[in-house]
């Protein structure tokens, strides 16, 4: 964020004209400069591309229904950039889909990827969805290690189970694996069908669900299988396939989401930088604090020496030298005076 050198004059800055934003994508968007513009229900909408503009012409009440949606009409469509809400019911995306747009966080039914926050919010707000994955992977990975040592090393850890006692306890040990720890992941892959629209999960729900169901029906009812495919004369589990996979897959998803936690935070932190008020000089002269939502067009506001600008403007008056190197990367302060 901008912020002026102290020990200079204070500086008065012309409240640049209103921004607008995109109702696909959410992005800021110069009136003059949009890439395009669709009248709908007798409000004008600015689009950042030409993309955005044949998704919003294709079908606007999706983009204009969902609470807290960008997409508003012209006459209550300026919003303040440096403005940070903390708003109820955020709205997701797929980084991969941009068009999946819902509230709350979930999973694209496209490709099954966790959705990403579109909304930053000021205030740090718990994520049940990394919460619920990492104790599924607690639990997951305890269970998941004494099945790999009977299936994998019981000889070498001299465990004297025959194969039914041994297919028995991979049995309990692996059914809350599969089914409580990978349910998210069977729900993907059902999504993944409903949509016919193929994906990782598809994948993992076919292999794990492949693996678990032969696994259980070759415990409970061996007789069901004929001799060409017994081993030794025993019929073959795969409860450790089953449970691994969840698991490493489980492991992946509880990456991810602490990525996009970190990544939420630095966005946070670039949030908590702009100020909250601005000083509005009023017609008399005088100034009044006011909250950058009050903040109008053709405003004259005053910034303090070592204040940060609250909005983008032009200088009327005053000199003073600002520090841009959270937007240019330039180091130096560099000088700003009338028209600057």
């Amino acid at each position: 964020m901008e912020q002026a050198k102290p020990g200079t004059n204070p500086l008065t800055v012309l409240k640049s004209g209103p921004q607008y934003k995109d109702p696909v994508c959410g992005m800021s968007v110069d009136p003059a400069r949009a890439a395009a513009r669709v009248e709908h229900d007798g409000a004008t909408y600015h689009f950042c591309s030409h993309g955005c503009a044949r998704r919003f012409s294709a079908d606007p009440p999706k983009y204009l229904g969902a609470p807290g949606s960008p997409g508003m009409r012209e006459e209550s469509q300026s919003v303040p950039e440096n403005t940070a809400h903390v708003r109820e019911g955020l709205r997701y995306t797929c980084p991969m889909h941009p068009q999946i747009v819902q509230i709350g966080p979930g999973a694209c039914p496209i490709c099954g990827m966790a959705l990403e926050p579109v909304d930053a919010a000021l205030e740090e707000r718990p994520d049940q969805e990394y919460e619920s994955m990492r104790q599924r992977l607690w639990v997951s990975a305890v269970l998941t290690v004494p099945i790999l040592a009977i299936a994998m090393f019981a000889r070498r850890l001299h465990l004297s189970f025959s194969t039914a006692t041994s297919g028995w306890i991979e049995f309990a040990l692996a059914t809350p694996v599969v089914l409580w720890g990978g349910w998210p992941f069977f729900e993907r892959f059902w999504a993944s069908l409903k949509h016919r629209s193929p994906n990782m999960f598809t994948l993992i729900g076919l292999g794990t669900g492949a693996a678990y169901i032969e696994s259980v029906v070759a415990t409970i009812f061996p007789q069901a299988f004929p001799d060409s495919v017994r081993m030794r004369g025993e019929v073959p589990v795969y409860f450790e396939a089953a449970a691994v996979i969840t698991t490493l897959v489980l492991l992946g998803q509880v990456l991810e989401l602490r990525a996009r936690q970190k990544t939420s935070g630095a966005i946070r932190s670039l949030l908590r930088l702009a100020p909250r008020r601005a000083h509005l000089v009023l017609a008399d002269g005088s100034e009044r604090d006011v909250s950058l939502d009050a903040v109008k067009h053709a405003d004259l506001l005053r910034v303090r020496p070592g204040e940060r600008i609250p909005v983008d403007g032009v200088v009327r008056e005053g000199a003073s030298a600002v520090d841009e190197s959270m937007l240019t990367g330039e180091p130096l302060p560099v000088e700003k005076g009338p028209g600057a």
